[in-house]
């Protein structure tokens, strides 16, 4: 009788943590327009600011919110770059930290550096609908300085 009760409290706890799981949202996923992953290296060469080509977009409520912007990369670079970020085609801004060391290496290797800005209604750049953000940036002291982007993903999401 003593197993028949243990048997019926573990199928009743089980049963509780099943639906639990089965209840609980799963992780919020970033839409694909929200996030770009670059799988190819590219090299850019020049003085800040110019556009990496890479965006990602955004749509905004009605009641703006703040946005996190994550951007994570593999490089390597002559001299110190600027990376930053211009927001609906407007000039690039640095909304937080934004710069990347020299790192350059003949055996191929790269260093590898993530950003994540916050950007919020009152900075003045985000309107209701959608929003782009374009990674921008560019070499801080020569216009010979040249980087290459390995693999990089930029996103976009909402801040909870």
């Amino acid at each position: 009788m003593k197993t028949f009760s243990n048997m019926k409290l573990w199928l009743l706890c089980s049963s509780v943590v099943w639906m639990g799981l089965l209840l609980t949202p799963t992780a919020s996923a970033v839409q694909n327009k929200e996030l770009l992953r670059v799988q190819h290296n590219t090299s850019f060469q020049g003085l800040c600011c110019f556009s990496f080509q890479e965006a990602v977009q955004m749509s905004e409520p009605t009641t703006l919110v703040p946005l996190i912007v994550t951007w994570s990369t593999d490089y390597q670079a002559t001299d110190f770059f600027f990376v930053a970020l211009s927001v609906n085609g407007g000039p690039c801004i640095f909304f937080g930290s934004g710069g990347l060391q020299p790192f350059e290496d003949a055996g191929g290797d790269a260093d590898s550096h993530t950003f994540q800005w916050l950007i919020l209604p009152g900075d003045g750049v985000l309107r209701p609908g959608k929003n782009t953000f374009a990674l921008c940036g560019g070499a801080a002291f020569s216009a010979n300085d040249t980087i290459v982007l390995g693999f990089n993903t930029l996103a976009v999401r909402t801040s909870k």
